[in-house]
């Protein structure tokens, strides 16, 4: 019962974001070709803003239901935390592209404020270059699945500093965790995705207690 009411979840989150999604789109196409937000009339305006706000109710309900259903398929092979922070970034890049489309629409000048965001974002972008690279890494490990959490594995790699046999613990959007004979391991997710790796080692370490 659990199970079937979870499918039934998951296909009802689906459904919803693909509808939603599809209406924003219609919503978004007429008010791009018939909207007049500049217009001397205050009835071609009103109905143009109210067309905006419509665009942006359906398309957050459809970022949400996206979040929600990501969130969902990578927490049955990760963490909590870690689908809670996909989720939230989710959405939070969702929002923002739906801000920016509105915007668009009612032909609301943003071209100084993107230009402005673009250039705080290439700083931001170079600051934090590596913790970018561990992210996405982390997110193509958490779709591919070279392995598993409670996998067995060895990682060979000289920018880990050598070979590291154990298992998985864990796998998060900036670090994979892994117990080892030596005790538990943070590996860089941008180091573990270029790592050669191969299934369990033929004596299997002993795990330590934590």
């Amino acid at each position: 019962m659990i199970a079937t009411a979870s499918a039934a979840q998951v296909r009802a989150d689906l459904r919803r974001a693909g509808a939603a999604a599809a209406f924003s789109f219609a919503v978004l196409v007429v008010l791009a070709t018939l909207g007049q937000p500049q217009s001397p009339d205050l009835t071609p305006r009103l109905l143009t803003f109210l067309g905006a706000v419509v665009f942006a109710v359906s398309a957050a309900v459809a970022v949400r239901s996206t979040a929600n259903e990501l969130a969902r398929v990578v927490g049955a092979r990760a963490s909590a935390g870690t689908s809670s922070n996909l989720r939230l970034w989710v959405t939070i890049i969702g929002y923002l592209l739906v801000g920016v489309l509105a915007l668009t629409v009612l032909h609301v000048p943003i071209e100084k404020l993107l230009l402005s965001g673009a250039i705080t974002g290439v700083v931001i972008g170079i600051a934090a270059q590596q913790a970018l690279a561990n992210l996405f890494a982390g997110l193509v490990l958490l779709t591919s699945r070279p392995f598993d959490v409670g996998s067995w594995i060895v990682l060979r790699s000289g920018a880990l500093g050598g070979e590291y046999h154990g298992q998985v613990v864990g796998i998060g959007l900036t670090y994979t965790e892994m117990i080892t004979e030596e005790g538990p391991f943070s590996l860089p997710n941008a180091s573990v995705l270029a790592a050669a790796t191969g299934g369990r080692p033929a004596a299997k370490p002993s795990t330590p207690s934590l």
